[in-house]
């Protein structure tokens, strides 16, 4: 038994949010933002390794499972002493979704009817570490109260879909004594996977069922017996039973029942149109064909999987030889969200103002229905909240009385400069914690940007208390639209500006030869080494790490495509997945400067990359 306990009152200052004018994110509408110094707050515990789930245990303590360490931890919710029940020995972890995701609890747990069950999702490596094959399974593990451990796996079901990306991972027990699971689609046709094909649409054949090949469960919803069988109710899909319960889903992240049975869902969008679902039987939910609406609105399925094999994927525009599919041209049954975040026209300047961060969509990382009853928090009754990770904010979106539609836009609470991973309620109903993830990008709160790698509280429970003495939040602004923005709200705002000027020179982008002195093919690599290598630690060492190697972005030792100057300037300049786009953030030398020393260092050989190309890919 490892104990650690943390002195939250030394963390508490970590908290405030004391300047008016700091910014929280960038968003296509104002979001109204709620009063936070009704809640004190304070750091709870820290040194999480990127908490994913927590649960409300019947011992009274915050259960919360650590992604990348594999670790299922007890939270005192008064002291933040951490005790750890459960250390997986076959987890595989990687950089973002893989590891040990979900956590499920037997309503009996500690009732002494002999269901002392905890259900756990998590991702496991067949393959090698040079070649991973990684899969997901969920297992029920029994608690035993003398040891107080979690002991005796008992592997309910192996063989699910998992990859490096959106493996979602959320696990629910349901009113009705059944588990669901949620399985995003592994991000394919996106960034690095961009030619892996995307199986969200894809049901499995009745053979396939029978020889239990689960690999089209990609970007589904499932229910479970909880003995990991298919339950004969589930729903009948183009003729076949299966685990599936719905389909045509990107990144469902959260996933939870309110009072009356209905199932809410959270789900991520590409760069617009994150989702807000009720989750029907056999419900299609249209991804990757249609991105919130069939509305044609900023959103074109590419099929980069059938692209021809000689085709750069950075290439813009899109050549006619790729496959491209209008929301219009999909007719199939489909199951509409109850509400978008946000639905945006096709002149949106997505990734041109600080990268994705602050693309028109607020990553909703899990969901939980809330009624405030008699001593609850009355300004969220009847709402789901909806913790963000690029925002750092949790959002309450209200419902209509039966629950079955969004009322308005949600309301911005309890807003830090962090990643918010999942949110639960003490059973005062008033008090509310709230996880952060270890590392990543988030909306910046302080100074000048819009978005930062800085995180104020990784790895952490936050806890914030409704009605109490000891308020520190102050009252930030809850968002900046693009209006704003463009007017220069927040001034310098991280690459906001209409033309990009260098804040310590007052030159702008591509300055004339006479202003910058221009990297040439007879530049000595080794001068523009030097220059460029400071300005890589300042801008991309905090993701693609000092080393060229991180666990948070694509590797850069010894990678092949950087022998491409022009794919080295496109990928800097445009972004590429998760990676923003810098063209608005740094000159056309800056950009030669870095890609050179990116070019040239960790056993890379690969010369200059020249001002005029990246002029050229600009």
């Amino acid at each position: 038994m490892t104990t650690n306990t943390t002195l939250p009152g030394a963390l508490a200052l970590a908290l405030l949010i004391g300047s008016p004018s700091a910014i929280a994110q960038v968003t296509p509408v104002d979001i109204a933002n709620g009063d936070s110094s009704k809640f004190a707050s304070r750091v709870l515990t820290t040194g999480l390794s990127n908490p994913w789930a927590m649960r409300w245990g019947p011992d009274g303590l915050i259960w919360v499972t650590e992604r990348t360490s594999g670790e299922v931890t007890r939270v005192d919710p008064e002291s933040g002493a951490q005790q750890v029940l459960l250390t997986l020995t076959d987890v595989y972890t990687g950089p973002q979704h893989e590891g040990l995701l979900g956590m499920a609890f037997h309503p009996e747990l500690m009732q002494g009817t002999g269901n002392d069950f905890v259900y756990l999702g998590y991702t496991v490596n067949n393959g090698s570490a040079d070649a991973p094959d990684p899969a997901a399974r969920i297992v029920r593990y029994t608690y035993d109260a003398k040891l107080q451990q979690l002991v005796d796996p008992q592997i309910l079901i192996d063989g699910l879909p998992a990859w490096n990306d959106h493996n979602a991972g959320r696990v629910v027990f349901g009113p009705d004594g059944k588990l669901y699971y949620s399985i995003g689609e592994q991000g394919a046709n996106f960034g690095r996977n961009q030619r892996r094909p995307n199986l969200a649409q894809v049901l499995p054949t009745a053979d396939e069922v029978a020889a239990q090949d689960w690999h089209t469960y990609s970007g589904k919803i499932l229910r479970l017996n909880l003995d990991g069988s298919i339950p004969e109710d589930n729903p009948e899909i183009d003729g076949v039973r299966s685990h599936i319960f719905s389909y045509g889903h990107r990144n469902p992240q959260g996933l939870a029942f309110g009072p009356d049975g209905t199932l809410y869902e959270a789900e991520h969008g590409p760069a617009t149109d994150d989702e807000l679902n009720i989750i029907q039987p056999g419900g299609n939910y249209g991804w990757p064909r249609v991105a919130g609406h069939i509305d044609d609105k900023a959103y074109t399925y590419i099929n980069w999987s059938e692209a021809p094999a000689n085709i750069d994927l950075t290439v813009d525009p899109v050549p006619d030889s790729i496959p491209q599919f209008p929301e219009s041209s999909f007719d199939g049954p489909m199951v509409d969200p109850i509400a978008t975040f946000w639905t945006v026209p096709d002149d949106y300047p997505i990734g041109e103002i600080c990268g994705y961060i602050c693309d028109p969509t607020i990553a909703p990382s899990s969901v939980l229905f809330y009624q405030a009853g008699a001593d609850g928090i009355a300004e969220w009754d009847n709402s789901l909240l909806i913790p963000t990770l690029k925002h750092g904010t949790l959002y309450v979106q209200h419902l209509s009385p039966d629950g079955k539609t969004a009322d308005g836009t949600p309301v911005a609470w309890l807003s830090t400069q962090n990643r918010y991973r999942d949110v639960i309620l003490g059973p005062d109903n008033r008090t509310v914690f709230i996880a952060t993830d270890a590392f990543g990008s988030a909306a910046q709160k302080f100074g000048e940007g819009l978005n930062t790698s800085v995180l104020h509280n990784p790895g952490a429970i936050l806890r914030f208390t409704y009605g109490a003495s000891g308020g520190g939040l102050g009252q930030a602004r809850a968002s900046t639209t693009l209006e704003e923005v463009r007017a220069g709200a927040g001034s310098a705002a991280g690459g906001a500006q209409e033309e990009w000027t260098d804040p310590a020179t007052g030159k702008t982008a591509g300055g004339t030869a006479e202003e910058d002195a221009s990297v040439t093919d007879e530049s000595n690599v080794s001068d523009v080494v030097a220059l460029g290598a400071p300005k890589y630690a300042e801008t991309c060492a905090i993701c693609h790490g000092p080393a060229g190697r991180s666990d948070n972005a694509a590797v850069l030792a010894g990678d092949a495509k950087l022998a491409d100057p022009a794919h080295v300037a496109r990928v800097i300049l445009h972004g590429f997945g998760y990676m923003p786009a810098f063209k608005d953030r740094l000159s056309d030398n800056d950009i030669a400067e870095i890609g050179t020393y990116i070019r040239n260092s960790w056993g890379n050989e690969f010369g200059v990359l020249t001002t005029e190309e990246v002029k050229d890919a600009r």
